[in-house]
């Protein structure tokens, strides 16, 4: 079915899913750059890139752990951001230089989250993934640290 990734940053991750969304994360982070990069803060651009992640992965991992969801949200941005750049994107929201970036966040995030479900139906995710996400898909090597959130 999936084979499981490990994804390298700032703490190993697994899941199946990975290579299903890797592509679409790609191809999101250079529309991003191309479109927005000269017309916005590195850190809105960022923000508007973790927004997006979270849109499409949340129809596999809304439902699901909290804490599962944001993890395969950092891993996933951490794939084109440096761990301090990933965390500021998926813990701080930056002051606004445009008034239209609020919109634009609403749009990319509703626009992903329906390939996300497009992926999830064309893939067979199990609606109920990320239920089951802390036994059967997450898994972080015994030597990794938590962090505390």
């Amino acid at each position: 079915m999936f084979g499981m990734v490990t994804i390298r940053c700032s703490m190993d991750i697994q899941f199946p899913e990975f290579e299903i969304f890797a592509p679409k994360i790609e191809v999101a982070w250079t529309a991003l750059q191309e479109r927005y990069a000269s017309r916005l803060t590195g850190a809105e651009v960022d923000y508007l890139f973790a927004c997006l992640v979270f849109g499409l992965t949340s129809p596999a991992y809304a439902e699901g752990e909290p804490l599962f969801h944001f993890d395969v949200c950092r891993a996933l941005v951490a794939t084109k951001l440096p761990p301090d750049r990933a965390d500021a994107a998926l813990y701080s929201v930056p002051a606004s230089t445009q008034p239209w970036v609020d919109t634009v966040r609403e749009q990319l995030e509703s626009q992903a989250a329906k390939m996300g479900r497009a992926l999830q139906q064309a893939h067979n995710f199990n609606d109920d993934a990320a239920a089951d996400a802390g036994s059967r898909v997450l898994s972080r090597p015994d030597s990794s640290e938590e962090k505390a959130a």
